[in-house]
């Protein structure tokens, strides 16, 4: 109820309560109506977790507490930019072994769903993120992604392709898969990213009369940790290095 100079509080206004949690919070929330059921929401997007405003919520005062917080709604809304890299830690969660993590809108809010937003992320994080999103916008002719659209295009096109498309600084091993792994039955680098083992890397190399200086060099780079693989392919795959120039 209002104070007895009539001053909305937490209490008797939503708009009030969401103002309290958000600086509880640190999050930007909104109070939302619907006029059918006569509930409010709490919506916010990223930011603190639905269990972090429920505790905002209880802190505003015993009698938002009682009032307000009965029937409250909670909608936490996740940013493209949060979809996509729960997308892209779910589908690189895997060494490969095993099935493929499931990458789907509610497998991403799940993932989120005790976490804090943003999440710190790295460089090629960051490279990913931003792939997928402009594919998605390109895909779909329209500057919004929806989260099961980015989903989709993780499922149905993989990691690889976007990472390749970033330019991105590529590990020795993740070189040589990128070019081997179509032709030697390796579809977890397309969507995980998970690279060929390295003594198979090197099996590859070797048989390849196609490979350049780079996948050479990155082939005898990968030797170095490989103390069983026979002199006979070093001394080689070196002398095919010496002979491109």
């Amino acid at each position: 109820m209002p104070d007895r100079d009539g001053t909305p509080t937490a209490a008797s206004d939503p708009h009030v309560l969401a103002a309290l949690v958000a600086r509880e919070s640190d999050a930007e929330v909104e109070a939302v109506h619907d006029p059918d059921t006569g509930r409010w929401t709490l919506e916010w997007t990223d930011g603190e977790t639905v269990e972090g405003v429920e505790r905002a919520v209880r802190a505003a005062g015993p009698e938002a507490a009682r009032g307000l917080r009965h029937g409250l709604r909670y909608r936490r809304r996740l940013s493209e930019s949060a979809v996509a890299l729960g997308a892209v830690r779910l589908a690189t969660s895997t060494d490969g072994s095993g099935p493929r993590p499931r990458v789907d809108a509610a497998s991403v809010e799940a993932f989120w769903r005790d976490v804090r937003l943003p999440s710190p992320l790295t460089e090629r994080e960051a490279l990913l993120v931003y792939g997928l999103i402009y594919q998605v916008h390109d895909d779909h002719r329209r500057n919004e992604a929806e989260p099961e659209q980015i989903c989709h295009l993780v499922r149905q096109a993989g990691l690889a392709v976007i990472l390749l498309r970033t330019r991105a600084a590529l590990a020795p091993a993740e070189l040589l898969t990128a070019r081997y792994a179509g032709s030697h039955g390796h579809p977890a680098w397309r969507y995980c990213l998970v690279p060929m083992d390295d003594a198979r890397l090197v099996r590859a190399v070797h048989a390849d009369r196609t490979a350049t200086a780079d996948h050479l060099r990155a082939a005898l780079t990968l030797t170095a940790g490989l103390p069983d693989t026979p002199e006979a392919v070093t001394s080689r795959l070196r002398a095919r290095l010496r002979r491109c120039g």
